[in-house]
């Protein structure tokens, strides 16, 4: 039992050589799938935010600003170590499983230490009971099972889907549930303890493995996590020093909206490259070794991201007051303005994530962590001058405008890792990036203001943005000789719908 390989494919198999087809259908099935699951987050908040004031979700992003800091500083990347090639003996995994534990023990005991310090920084008293009694989800997140790391490591997405799909409910029902009962910010930390706790139940009835406690392979999990652990702090610092900001100098009631608009506008385009991400990690790793089917792999990811992302965020941001209105009612003001930057920010940043994951699968995570603290040194001081200037939206365009610049950064360190051609990047990126400025530029001369309903007017909005960008996109692709990209994907997925569609035996 103990060098058993219950969770990878047999030794010496080797990668298909339609990695590239299975790639790209994998992460757009992930990418449908996980958008279901967000739908329910979405009615989520579509439901919280009539039920509760900005403030309740201020107190509890404080609350959760202190848990995910923790959450960071302790990660160990387990998941993504049992995905490298030879980390899937039990050994490993229990390993892996131990780890888990102790971090959640380690961050539920800091919580209770450091809840005193997060009222005081955000001069809210309120803060204190609601960190301790979040302190409780890390110990129960911890427990776990780690044999659901296998449904990614074995490519089995459709399990993946259902265990994170049937999470999403189980929370979903347990949040909501607590609202409607009590109306004030204890609905979210109940809701989420419990929704811990059916999470952890879930991943043991879906997944036969029984973890031990074991440290045998600790060194070597180690060696992998060390620099990803760096990363992972400089990435989340980069993500939320915002709120820190917002919260410690505009207020509760501003970090509430603050907060409920970053993740509403960041949401569909983290949707989109978060699956990708998650498909990427574990097919790279299968096909490292072979460099021209790894780099056509990095690039076609990286221009599909890069298509549907830009797209998505721009149009967001030019449809920011109706969407706000449509979403979260009348009860959020100020949120308009800070949908706008944010949902820009939330898609240039996509674009830079993905490039990560090659990083990781090459063992380049050190270039990986310099991004993360290169980008965290230079918002830092720009926020605190932002929040000055021009209160939380001053805030939000001061994110967007370092994210612009960190994308051709993140170019520049895949380049010097040797991965791939800057200028093979930038043919992947340039055309979505104009196609989505012309998008822009048309609905800011031209909107259907004089319908008075927002619903319908975001909907007619929408179907122009959705019909000018792949115009221009693919406009611009036959123009410059059509070069391999998302362009290329799209054609070669709607012939293959085509011909299906007069065959259905065609494969």
């Amino acid at each position: 039992m103990q060098n058993q390989q219950p969770f990878d494919t047999p030794p010496g198999a080797g990668p298909s050589k339609q990695t590239m087809t299975h790639m790209v259908s994998g992460s757009i099935w992930m990418i449908a799938a996980r958008w279901a699951m967000r739908l329910i987050g979405f009615v989520s908040t579509m439901i919280l935010a009539r039920l509760l004031a900005p403030e309740d979700f201020g107190l509890v992003a404080m609350a959760l600003l202190a848990y995910g800091l923790l959450e960071t500083i302790s990660y160990a990347g387990v998941d993504l170590a049992l995905m490298r090639p030879g980390h899937n003996t039990r050994e490993h995994f229990d390993t892996a499983w131990t780890i888990q534990v102790l971090q959640g023990l380690f961050i539920g005991v800091c919580m209770v230490g450091a809840a005193p310090l997060v009222a005081d920084y955000f001069d809210e008293p309120r803060a204190l009971a609601v960190v301790w009694w979040i302190a409780l989800r890390a110990p129960i997140e911890s427990l776990q099972n780690i044999g659901v790391v296998a449904f990614r490591k074995e490519l089995d997405f459709a399990k993946e889907f259902r265990f994170t799909l049937l999470s999403k409910l189980l929370g979903f029902a347990a949040v909501v549930g607590s609202a409607v009962v009590l109306r004030n910010h204890w609905a979210l930390v109940v809701g989420s303890i419990v929704a811990s706790i059916l999470a952890a139940w879930l991943s043991y009835h879906m997944h036969p493995y029984r973890p031990r406690l074991s440290l045998a392979r600790f060194r070597q999990i180690w060696a992998f996590s060390q620099w990803l652990m760096i990363s992972r702090l400089g990435s989340y610092l980069n993500r939320r020093c915002d709120e820190f900001v917002v919260g410690a100098q505009v207020g509760t009631t501003a970090m509430g909206s603050y907060h409920v608009v970053n993740e509403i506008a960041t949401l569909p385009t983290s949707e989109i490259v978060m699956p990708v991400r998650r498909a990427m990690f574990p097919t790279l790793t299968k096909i490292v070794g072979l460099p021209d089917e790894y780099s056509r792999t990095v690039l076609s990811s990286f221009s599909i991201v890069s298509a549907i992302c830009l797209f998505v965020a721009i149009t967001l941001s030019c449809l920011a007051a109706d969407v706000v209105t449509v979403v979260l009612g009348d009860r959020w003001p100020d949120a308009a303005p800070l949908m706008r930057w944010l949902a820009l920010f939330g898609g240039v940043s996509a674009v830079a994530l993905v490039l990560e994951v090659p990083l990781w699968v090459a063992g380049k995570t050190r270039l990986s962590a310099v991004q993360s603290w290169v980008e965290f040194a230079a918002v830092v001081p720009l926020l605190l001058w932002a929040v000055r200037e021009a209160g939380a939206e001053g805030v939000a365009m001061a994110r967007a405008a370092v994210a612009l610049v960190m994308v051709p950064f993140m170019m520049a360190l895949v380049a010097r890792a040797g991965l791939l051609g800057f200028g093979a990047l930038w043919s992947a990126l340039w055309r979505p990036a104009f196609a989505a400025a012309t998008m822009a530029a048309l609905m800011g001369s031209f909107s259907p203001h004089w319908i008075e309903t927002a619903l319908l007017r975001l909907l007619i909005d929408g179907a122009i943005c959705a019909v000018v960008y792949p115009a221009v996109l693919m406009l611009l692709w036959f123009a410059v000789g059509r070069p391999p990209g998302v362009e290329q994907s799209l054609m070669d997925l709607a012939r293959r719908a085509w011909a299906r569609s007069r065959n259905p035996e065609t494969p």
